[in-house]
């Protein structure tokens, strides 16, 4: 069996071989243009391997005539005439002109040298350009471009670029044969169509017939109560109207429910056959390459015969056999050169990994042309199969390429989308019958493809993590099943999922646009994305979402049960994308420690790590409560601390209490920054890359919230990528002070700046006087002077300095303070406890300064309140310009400032949230206000209310 397993001698030895046999497997030539006898002094040949006489190598349109050679003349597939450029045939074939035919062949073989060397069993494979079969047309190249001997562009060249291209002959003859065996199966498949067809009707009918059964029913009922005078007319008419509209759109539920399980049964049986039809074509191609290497045979043996004659051509014959090296000829190895086809191996693990055979995705010349020629016959109608197949992977040689055409083909269609017109089944659409109709899916187009391709190809079924699914989640059943592709590739199987990796469509639109502008099909603003990630995934990474029925399509060395498949984090394709590594092996689901903390960190790529944002989301398990984000009125966010801590992101969790909740991170790279701008995460879609379940079962009181900061990482990195701020006081997200606090940064442009300090229970404008940001067009210091102990949140906000005076600023980065001792405390307007208590003792309820601030309960209007509830919510309506804080105090003087959360909902309510009591006993609510627009600190106290916690 033939694999890449050769030495560089041995290889260069074969494709000479291969570029011999190709011309001795040809009819005796005849010129395309004169049909007379071309003899070896006077010949010249076509890049299709045509010959001519020299005199009739010219353009074929006959206004024209003009003299060609190698360089200038141009081929049509299916026409063996040849032209100049000026008046070569436009059609929808072959998409890739012959610049960029050579620059693909020469990136495929220059690639493939440099992943074999990398192969540790293969160290003495040594492929040079002989080996790669492309010296000649290098240097018919470089003679054509340097124009050094013009005599010299007529001689045949021994060394075309492409075997398969040089061996044309077989390839029409292949193609042919395809042809009609796809012509005898295409009626088979009509034919399972049409019984198709009549199984749906039939199901439809079927459908119609319940549905009315019970609508007779029903009406009979209707009018057997209007007979006996229990609804008048009008009611009856009007129940009538209604039943009917409920028993259509019954009809139609159960007519998709039919029409899907009878969907998935024809899905099978289209499964069924093209597997076997798929393997009628594969051995019509193992037949043509057995029957080539008897052919290729018996010219050897000819050869052999006529250098042992002694006739004219004896000499000739054996200098052709001397360059052969016949003795150690391998004619299997020369024949999968050209055909590309090996027999299939048992399912194991790949010698290497996906990034090991890909092109450099860097290459962008060569993803392009790949891509264009993809795109070129995607977007042109082909009427059968082999035609298609042949377009779209004639250009490559290798198994790789040509599995890579038919993914990007597919993903390219966008087959989900796809508008099918009202068409026969013989039109150009007609083969993409199977998807319209939902008999034929992604992954069974895909292996029917390949067979054309001459690849081999199977089905997988097993289990996926796909939507709907939970970390945590067993599979049971038939739930969440999935099927998806192996194909092999240079000897070896590879995983495809080409129904995950569908592109779709990116409109880029101006945001100052307020209406989207008309589509254009070639307009600059439209991208067409899709995942590569699913293309020939590596095994370690596939398994993380995929797990296969049939244990040996797992394709690891070290198998894993489906409890380990289960037990791992649910993880997306941009997590690989990104080269996102976990520090250690996480659970899918995760135990809180007693204070409710999980720690994850994830590692970064250091090449991307400034170029890329994170985000999180932490939610509730409870379906009733999944959309709810907040616990008592404090944004679940706020139980999480992300911070960037060299190339690791850290996410600090802490839930709030007892319970199960997921944590969802998010990630994407960030565009380049476009001269004189700040870069942004704003407009960046963030997608998922990772998902945990966090369950919290401990006897610990609630955690508390961070401060009301911005969202997102704390420290100062996001400064460092999005301002071109560099920290030089404080590097870390977190400090620790006493009575003040000054942050330094050096700026890479000039910037203009606001700070705000935040505490929790405390409204942030008490903290005005408190803070100072000053700065130039080159430094940052923010100073800050503590008036009480606690935790607080510094934001820092800015924005370029020449930006429009009407830009609001951005969020630049934020610290997390810890004020430990503050040795003169600040009354900053709440009253001390013991003046609270004073205040509110025999002032219940609503006192006298409400009415001045305008200020109106909404949901609790008597002062006490009773509850067995661990949280009271009491909401007032309040104007604008009016601040409202509050006291919690448990009797008889036990501060619960922390137990309470005040926040505006909305302009005109602010709901005061008591939460986490969970001891009987009486707590008092004291509620303060004052103007906005008042300087002073002075609060005045306008309700009171009693808790009485049973």
């Amino acid at each position: 069996m033939a694999t890449w397993k050769k030495t560089g001698e041995n290889a260069v030895r074969i494709n000479k071989v291969a570029n011999k046999f190709a011309h001795m497997t040809l009819p005796k030539d005849k010129c395309i243009r004169c049909d007379k006898v071309v003899y070896a002094t006077e010949r010249q040949v076509s890049t299709k391997g045509d010959a001519f006489h020299r005199h009739c190598f010219s353009c074929a349109e006959p206004t024209c005539r003009q003299k060609l050679n190698d360089r200038s003349a141009k081929t049509n597939p299916g026409d063996p005439e040849i032209y100049c450029k000026s008046h070569v045939p436009k059609t929808a074939s072959w998409s890739i002109g012959p610049d960029a035919m050579n620059m693909m062949r020469l990136k495929q073989y220059s690639d493939m040298q440099k992943k074999l060397s990398k192969r540790a069993t293969l160290r003495a494979a040594n492929y040079d350009l002989n080996a790669c079969a492309i010296q000649g047309e290098i240097q018919s190249q470089t003679l054509v471009k340097d124009k050094q001997d013009s005599k010299l562009h007529g001689v045949e060249n021994n060394f075309p670029a492409v075997l398969v291209d040089a061996n044309q002959h077989y390839q029409n003859d292949l193609r042919s044969r395809q042809e009609e065996l796809e012509k005898k199966q295409k009626e088979e498949e009509d034919a399972m169509f049409k019984k198709f067809e009549a199984e749906r009707r039939a199901v439809a009918t079927e459908a119609d017939k319940e549905i009315e059964l019970e609508w007779e029913s029903k009406l009979k009922d209707l009018i057997a109560m209007w007979e006996k005078n229990c609804i008048d007319e009008k009611e009856f008419q009007k129940r009538k109207a209604e039943a009917r509209k409920d028993f259509d759109a019954k009809k139609n539920v159960r007519l998709r429910n039919k029409t899907m399980r009878v969907a998935q049964k024809q899905q099978r049986e289209t499964s069924a056959l093209v597997d076997r039809q798929g393997d009628v074509m594969l051995k019509l191609i193992k037949d043509q390459k057995e029957q080539l290497a008897k052919d290729m045979q018996e010219q050897l043996e000819n050869a052999k015969h006529k250098a042992s004659s002694g006739d004219t051509e004896s000499e000739e014959a054996a200098e052709w056999l001397e360059g052969l090296g016949e003795e150690s000829l391998n004619i299997e190895e020369v024949v999968t050169d050209i055909i590309g086809m090996t027999e299939a191996p048992p399912p194991k693990a790949p010698r290497n990994r996906k990034s090991d055979i890909m092109p450099d995705e860097e290459d962008d010349d060569f993803n392009k042309v790949f891509d264009d020629h993809v795109a070129t016959v995607a977007e042109n109608e082909q009427t059968t199969f082999t035609e298609l197949v042949h377009i779209l992977t004639g250009p490559f040689m290798s198994d790789l390429s040509k599995a890579r055409a038919i993914y990007r083909w597919i993903t390219y269609k966008d087959l989900n989308n796809i508008q099918f017109s009202e068409t026969g089944m013989d039109s150009p659409m007609g083969l993409l019958r199977g998807i319209k109709y939902g008999t034929e899916t992604y992954h069974t187009l895909f292996k029917r493809l390949c067979s054309y391709a001459g690849l081999h190809c199977t089905e997988v079924n097993g289990k996926s993590k796909s939507v709907g699914y939970e970390p945590g989640m067993k599979f049971e059943g038939n739930s969440y099943r999935n099927t998806w592709n192996a194909v092999l590739i240079d000897g070896e199987w590879r995983l495809v999922q080409c129904n995950w990796g569908a592109r779709f469509l990116v409109i880029n639109k101006d945001k100052n646009e307020s209406k989207p502008k008309e589509v254009d099909e070639k307009d600059d603003s439209i991208k067409y994305q899709y995942d590569e990630h699913y293309f020939l995934t590596d095994p370690e990474d596939f398994i993380q979402e995929f797990f296969p029925n049939k244990q040996e399509w797992q394709l690891l060395d070290n198998k894993i049960s489906l409890e380990d498949f289960e037990n791992q984090p649910l993880v997306r394709s941009i997590f690989f994308h990104l080269g996102l590594k976990f520090k250690k092996t996480y659970p899918a689901v995760m135990d809180a420690s007693e204070l409710g903390s999980v720690d994850v960190r994830i590692t970064v790529p250091e090449e991307i790590a400034q170029d890329t944002a994170f985000l999180y989301q932490l939610r509730y398990c409870e379906k009733s409560k999944m959309q709810e984000l907040e616990y008592c009125g404090v944004k679940l966010e706020r139980f999480v601390y992300q911070s960037i801590q060299g190339n690791e992101v850290v996410y600090s969790v802490h839930v709030p209490t007892n319970g199960e909740y997921y944590l969802q991170i998010f990630a994407s790279k960030m565009d380049a920054t476009r001269p004189g701008q700040v870069s942004s995460i704003e407009g960046v879609k963030l997608k998922c890359v990772c998902k945990f379940k966090i369950i919290r079962n401990s006897k610990e009181e609630h955690m508390y919230a961070l401060p009301n900061c911005a969202p997102g990482e704390w420290g100062p990195n996001k400064a460092a990528r999005q301002f071109q701020m560099t920290a030089v006081s404080h590097q870390s997200g977190i400090i620790t002070a006493e009575n003040n606090l000054k942050v330094k940064f050096t700026l890479g442009m000039p910037l203009v700046f606001l700070a705000k300090l935040r505490m929790n229970g405390v409204d942030d404008k008490y903290f005005q006087d408190f803070i100072d940001a000053q700065f130039d067009d080159h430094h940052l210091r923010v100073k800050v002077g503590f008036p009480l102990s606690g935790q607080y949140g510094l934001d820092i906000y800015a924005k370029p300095k020449s930006a429009p005076a009407d830009q609001p600023l951005a969020h630049a980065c934020k610290y997390l303070v810890n004020v430990t001792d503050v040795q003169n405390p600040v009354d900053i307007g709440v009253a001390e406890i013991a003046t609270a208590l004073e205040t509110c003792m025999g002032n219940w309820g609503a006192l006298p300064e409400i009415q001045k601030y305008s200020v109106v309960p909404q949901t609790h209007t008597n002062w006490k309140i009773k509850t067995k509830l661990s949280q009271t919510v009491i909401k007032f309506q309040v104007p604008q310009d009016v601040v409202i804080t509050a006291h919690l105090v448990k009797e008889p003087n036990e501060d619960h400032k922390d137990h309470l959360n005040i926040q505006r909902q909305g302009s005109d309510v602010v709901a005061i949230t008591a939460h986490g009591i969970k001891s009987a006993g009486n707590y008092m609510v004291m509620v303060f206000s004052r103007m906005d627009s008042d300087d002073s600190t002075v609060y005045s106290n306008i309700f009171n209310y009693l808790i009485q916690k049973e």
